[in-house]
């Protein structure tokens, strides 16, 4: 135990159970000396069942947040032990309703006092703390319902990714990269157009020596994405030639890529950056979206057949 307070918040799971296993052996005990038929592990469905008879398990399943099998076991144990019992619906022969039995029914008096002692003994523990425990737990539970663990990790791990994530400017040893990538990326979604070759086989020529960039992503010492940005006016410049190698997917290369795109058009001063993509991208979509683009009217024909919408992002 020494270990898990040493490890603190990252422990903090197995500290809430272990905490819990105390308190269910105590419970446990005190039916025992009593000679009480019944386990901790029990109570909140028979409890609910003892107070909302007749019940089904999809009723006590949304009552408690419990999984259907979790009380669908603890149900069939109390069936074994013949302190409840299930019966059809007289109105539909397909819906079950679960009841408590008369052994039920007695078990529930004898219990009824005892839990509350358990209760009181209970607050005289949490009360001991100086602090409100049963509003903190409210407090945490609301907080969890707002963004639960999984995506609080996630977020953090994507910022320490991104971290991980150098950019660096075009060089003509890395002209074979900016090819290559969008080439694997082309082939895997769609095909390689007459305009692809001609802008990924001379990007000198036609996006550097036009007032454009290229950035490429430098992850684990290895070039693993790249963007261009095409200018089409001083004022208007396109996002284009986004592609990052699928081994390092799921690292935010193209979230960084495109971030920096962006901080770059907007130290030229200009007042739109559009990009034009397809509705069956939904990942890249979603990325595009949560930088601030929006869908917009496609005016003109698309040097590119794959090209279904184009989104602007006002600078």
């Amino acid at each position: 135990m020494s270990l898990i307070k040493q490890l603190g918040y990252i422990a903090i799971g197995t500290r809430f159970r272990v905490l819990t296993d105390r308190l269910m052996q105590d419970a446990d005990k005190i039916y025992k000396s009593l000679d009480l038929e019944f386990e901790p592990r029990w109570f909140t469905v028979f409890y609910l069942i003892s107070r909302n008879s007749p019940i089904t398990i999809t009723e006590i399943t949304e009552e408690l947040g419990y999984s259907q099998p979790a009380v669908t076991q603890i149900a069939n144990s109390l069936i074994k032990k013949k302190l409840i019992k299930s019966v059809k619906s007289k109105s539909d022969s397909r819906k079950k309703f679960i009841t408590l039995t008369e052994k039920g029914n007695d078990l529930i008096e004898k219990l009824t006092p005892v839990w509350k002692d358990i209760e009181n003994a209970v607050k005289e523990l949490l009360d001991s703390t100086g602090y409100d425990i049963l509003f903190i737990l409210s407090k945490l539970e609301s907080e969890l319902d707002t963004k639960d663990i999984y995506n609080r990790v996630m977020e953090k791990i994507k910022l320490r990714q991104i971290g991980n994530i150098n950019i660096i400017d075009y060089k003509p040893v890395y002209k074979k990269q900016f090819r290559d990538l969008n080439y694997e990326w082309l082939n895997k979604h769609f095909t390689i157009e007459t305009k692809d070759k001609e802008i990924l086989e001379n990007p000198e020529k036609e996006i550097l020596n036009k007032g454009g960039y290229i950035l490429f992503a430098e992850y684990d010492n290895k070039i693993t994405g790249t963007v261009a940005i095409i200018k089409h006016s001083d004022k208007e410049f396109e996002l284009a030639k986004m592609a990052v190698t699928e081994s390092a997917r799921g690292k935010q290369i193209g979230k960084k890529l495109a971030v920096e795109a962006i901080a770059r058009v907007k130290s030229l001063n200009a007042d739109k950056l559009f990009l034009e993509t397809n509705s069956t991208l939904v990942p890249a979509l979603n990325l595009y979206t949560s930088l601030g683009f929006n869908e917009v009217e496609m005016k003109e024909r698309s040097d590119y057949k794959r090209a279904t919408l184009r989104m602007e992002l006002n600078l």
